[in-house]
C-alpha cells in the first residue's frame, strides 16, 4: 500500500474516530437513560461499521457506477455535514424540544452518519483502497477499521460517565463549540473538493 500501518491508522483514527460522534451523543442523549444510550451507541457504531466497510469492499465500484468523483463525494459529504452543525450551532431549542426525548432513529442520522462514517472519513477510505496492491492490504484496512469501531463503541459506553463529570450547560456549551468547528470542517472539505477540481487555482489566477 502506498501509506504505511501507521499512516492509515492516523487517518482512520481523526476521520472515522470517536471525538466527533461521542460529543454529539453525549448532547443528544444526555436526558436519557443508560439503557437508551446504550442501545443507540450499539445500533450506531454497528451501522457507521456497515457504512465504512462497504465503502472498503465496493467504494471504489460504487462511485464508478453512479459516475461520482472523489471531489463529488466531498462537496455532497460537505453539504450534508454543514446543515447538520448549522443546526448545533444556530438551532434554538424550544419548550417542547427540551421535554421530548430522543429516539433511536438519531443512531442512523446524525451519529453513524455523517458523525462516526465521516464524509472525509468515506473518502480516505477511497483512496486508501484505490492504492492496495493485494487483497492481503485490503484485509489490513478492515482490521484497522474493525479495531477503531470497537474503540469508539467503548468510548460511546463510557459516555455515562462522561456525561455527569461534565454536567448539562458545560455539554451544551461543548456542542456549540463542537458544532462551530464541524461547520469549518464542512466548508474545508468543499474547499478541498474545489481545490481537487483546480477551481481555486483558476480564481486565484484570474485574480491576478
Amino acid at each position: 500500500m502506498q501509506l504505511g500501518i501507521v499512516d492509515i491508522v492516523t487517518l482512520l483514527l481523526v476521520t472515522v474516530g470517536p471525538l466527533k460522534a461521542l460529543i454529539v451523543f453525549g448532547s443528544l442523549t444526555a436526558r436519557s437513560d443508560s439503557a437508551f444510550r446504550r442501545q443507540v451507541a450499539i445500533r450506531t457504531v454497528t451501522a457507521a461499521t456497515i457504512v465504512t466497510l462497504l465503502f472498503v469492499v465496493a467504494g471504489e465500484f460504487l462511485l464508478q457506477v453512479f459516475h461520482i468523483t472523489l471531489p463529488a463525494l466531498k462537496i455532497a459529504g460537505g453539504i450534508i455535514l454543514l446543515l447538520f452543525a448549522l443546526h448545533m450551532v444556530m438551532g434554538e431549542s424550544t419548550e417542547k424540544e427540551g421535554l421530548a426525548l430522543p429516539t433511536r432513529d438519531i443512531a442512523i442520522y446524525p451519529l453513524a452518519m455523517p458523525m462516526m462514517a465521516t464524509p472525509q472519513g468515506l473518502v480516505a477510505i477511497s483512496v486508501i483502497v484505490a492504492g492496495r496492491q493485494s487483497y492481503a492490504d485490503v484485509l489490513v484496512v478492515v482490521a484497522i477499521l474493525l479495531a477503531i469501531m470497537a474503540f469508539n463503541l467503548v468510548c460511546m459506553l463510557s459516555a455515562d460517565r462522561i456525561i455527569r463529570a461534565i454536567g448539562p450547560s458545560a455539554l451544551q456549551l461543548i456542542a456549540k463549540i463542537a458544532g462551530l468547528l464541524l461547520t469549518a470542517l464542512a466548508v474545508q472539505l468543499m474547499i478541498s473538493a474545489f481545490r481537487d477540481l483546480g477551481l481555486i487555482e483558476r480564481v486565484i489566477g484570474a485574480a491576478h
